[in-house]
């Protein structure tokens, strides 16, 4: 295998960009090979999330890379979505275990037991999945080209500008296809003042919102993980507060997550069971409610600090701060 060298006192955008593609390719090759030798779930979720910065990676930088046609979003995307299949299940196995324990009868226990136990049955089956799709010729292929392109880059014309002089442009496209996501005003009236209002929802109005509006839910949590890991790029060039909208994000993505897990586990339910699953396993159900109702308390507070002006502006002053050095 090749050794992967990071490029010194990376200022333009060639060597920064190179370094980042760089530091996401050696991610991969660790995780691969942790999972190929070691039984952690972990490993996989690392991969994942290496395989989605590097998206990231060459979306901000796109106009800077001259890549072989093998590294794009799509095929980087389709391997990542494939080896999220067990971590999926993993996470509706935790949830049942550990999360909604509480409050159960002995009936219901017996029941979730049985589900996490057929969750449980593919798992060897599903690992040895994961192992054969590392060795195919798709994955291999894709590898070889990141390791070929690191040990000969090549870049387009602006490569050679410094990246402190542009960081504002690099940034403002997915931080403005992020903040203006249709999800941010879900539960939300638009006054005769132009002002956004958060709504006073119940329990039962919060469940069916959710229900109704998971998909562009979970479209904006994609999109927080992709806004938050080209943000993380470049924390070196800012101030403070930076990572403060970084934190931000980061907080919108986790519980967007939540939010999104709760709703893969009662589709898993419904499919697995039926509807007769609110009946089998009342209590449980009622978990997950109250459960999305807390959440979505959370969810409304960041509503609320997103649609302030005070928040928009600052924002936008610190992504310009490198145009006053």
């Amino acid at each position: 295998m090749s050794i992967i060298t990071f490029k010194d006192n990376a200022i333009t955008l060639a060597d920064y960009s190179y370094n980042a593609i760089a530091t996401q390719t050696k991610k991969i090759i660790k995780y691969e090979e942790k999972i190929l030798t070691e039984d952690n779930p972990e490993n996989l979720h690392q991969l994942r999330v290496a395989m989605r910065k590097l998206r990231s990676i060459l979306s901000v930088f796109n106009s800077t890379l001259k890549l072989p046609l093998i590294i794009n979003d799509k095929n980087i995307g389709d391997l990542a979505r494939i080896l999220g299949k067990q971590r999926d299940l993993d996470i509706l196995k935790i949830n049942l275990q550990d999360k909604f324990n509480q409050g159960i009868s002995n009936i219901e226990t017996q029941f979730i037991e049985k589900i996490i136990a057929d969750i449980n049955k593919p798992s060897s089956q599903d690992t040895q999945e994961i192992k054969l799709i590392l060795s195919t010729k798709k994955y291999h292929k894709l590898k070889k080209s990141l390791l070929n392109w690191l040990d000969k880059p090549q870049f387009k014309g602006m490569a050679n500008v410094k990246i402190q002089s542009i960081l504002p442009f690099l940034l403002f496209p997915q931080i403005s296809y992020f903040y203006l996501q249709s999800a941010w005003f879900i539960g939300t009236t638009i006054n005769e003042n132009g002002d956004i209002l958060v709504n006073n929802l119940s329990k039962e109005e919060v469940n069916l919102l959710i229900d109704k509006e998971g998909k562009n839910l979970h479209k904006l949590r994609k999109e927080a993980k992709k806004t938050r890991y080209q943000l993380e790029l470049f924390t070196d060039f800012y101030p403070i507060e930076y990572t403060e909208y970084i934190d931000f994000i980061k907080n919108g993505q986790e519980v967007l997550g939540v939010i999104q897990d709760n709703i893969c586990l009662q589709d898993y339910l419904n499919k697995e069971i039926g509807k007769k699953w609110l009946i089998k396993l009342p209590n449980l159900y009622n978990l997950i409610i109250q459960d999305q109702y807390i959440i979505w308390q959370k969810w409304q507070q960041l509503q609320t600090k997103i649609f302030t002006k005070d928040y928009q502006s600052n924002l936008m002053s610190i992504i310009n701060f490198t145009f006053e050095k």
